[in-house]
């Protein structure tokens, strides 16, 4: 299957409008959850900045939207925000270097829990992926009737920026991360301020790992 990837400024603004959503506002999302990261300092516990990146992004993204008609949902302990008529969830993920770059494809950073395969399986039926009903995981739950879209969020230690997309996940590989994408909306990267920080993977919610990094300031 061809992947729809929107990269054009014209193209990318429209997209979104279609899903009721705004670029300038998802990037202050982003930007929000970087903000958060940053605050933390050596002496926070090891695993912080990510937690607080991660539940920092989840906040804002409601908060963006809730005037709009968008309610929070954590069943499952999975945070998602999802828009008044019912059949549009997002979920906010760390993604690896291929985030944000149209002319590659990126994966999620760490492996995912039964929720996301639920909704990824979910998202394939829906552009009818399954052939015979044999091929539908049993993980599915037939009741639940909604397209579900991963924020995309990855900081380039190298580039010093933050790169996001939203993307629509369709496949997951053997390591449960999520690996195919029926759309990807690319946003313009943020530029940092040359602040130097590491990173490196760890644990987090949905029985995975979503945007949790370690993360340490130098000096």
């Amino acid at each position: 299957m061809n992947v729809k990837v929107f990269s054009e400024p014209n193209e990318i603004v429209d997209r979104l409008a279609e899903l009721g959503l705004a670029q300038a506002g998802l990037l202050e999302v982003v930007q929000r959850g970087h903000t958060a990261r940053l605050g933390c300092t050596p002496n926070h516990p090891p695993l912080t900045p990510g937690i607080m990146a991660w539940a920092e992004t989840v906040c804002a993204l409601r908060e963006l939207l809730r005037p709009e008609g968008w309610s929070r949902c954590d069943d499952g302990n999975w945070p998602l925000t999802i828009n008044a008529n019912g059949d549009i969830a997002l979920s906010v993920a760390t993604g690896n270097e291929a985030t944000g770059r149209a002319g590659s494809s990126p994966t999620t950073k760490s492996s995912k829990g039964p929720r996301t395969e639920e909704a990824v399986v979910t998202n394939a039926l829906q552009l009818n992926l399954f052939e015979m009903a044999q091929d539908i995981p049993d993980v599915l739950d037939q009741g639940v009737d909604r397209t579900t879209w991963f924020l995309l969020i990855h900081f380039d230690h190298f580039e010093q920026e933050l790169r996001s997309e939203l993307a629509r996940p369709i496949t997951m590989n053997r390591e449960k991360k999520v690996d195919g994408w029926a759309e990807r909306i690319i946003l313009p990267a943020i530029p940092l301020d040359g602040t130097d920080i590491s990173i490196g993977a760890s644990g987090g919610p949905d029985s995975g790992s979503d945007i949790e990094v370690e993360v340490r300031r130098r000096g």
